[in-house]
């Protein structure tokens, strides 16, 4: 379990470490890319899987057969907090990067979905196990 945990551990990391730096380079280093509402959704999936792997990381026990309540909050916590605190960062350099409300709220439907998929996992994994 302990393997399990330190993997989703230094995955984490190394996620924070990409959105971080993609959230707060200059947007002149972005590419540009047209599609609509793309950004909402870059920022959907970048906390989802944030979501998804610190939840991996806090839970004791394997993220995907139980639901721990604690790690669910911690993981809450942390995504929300650190969004947050990404728009704030992007609001107040003057990187050609704007904070935007629009932004806070895909990246909280991000954590949203990532709550609801770990338990609905957790549903699919009790009812398989039941049938088998």
């Amino acid at each position: 379990m302990a393997h399990r945990r330190t993997v989703f551990l230094v995955l984490a990391i190394g996620w924070v470490l990409t959105v971080t730096t993609l959230s707060l380079m200059p947007s002149s280093g972005l590419p540009g890319i047209s599609f609509p509402h793309l950004d909402k959704i870059v920022h959907f999936v970048f906390y989802y899987v944030f979501f998804i792997l610190w939840y991996g990381a806090f839970c004791k026990e394997n993220p995907f057969y139980t639901i721990s309540y604690k790690a669910l909050a911690l993981s809450f916590v942390l995504a929300a907090v650190y969004g947050i605190i990404v728009e704030v960062l992007q609001y107040t350099m003057n990187y050609g990067r704007a904070g935007d409300i629009e932004d806070a709220l895909a990246n909280t439907a991000g954590i949203i979905c990532g709550i609801f998929t770990v338990i609905l996992i957790k549903a699919i994994n009790k009812t398989t196990k039941r049938a088998n």
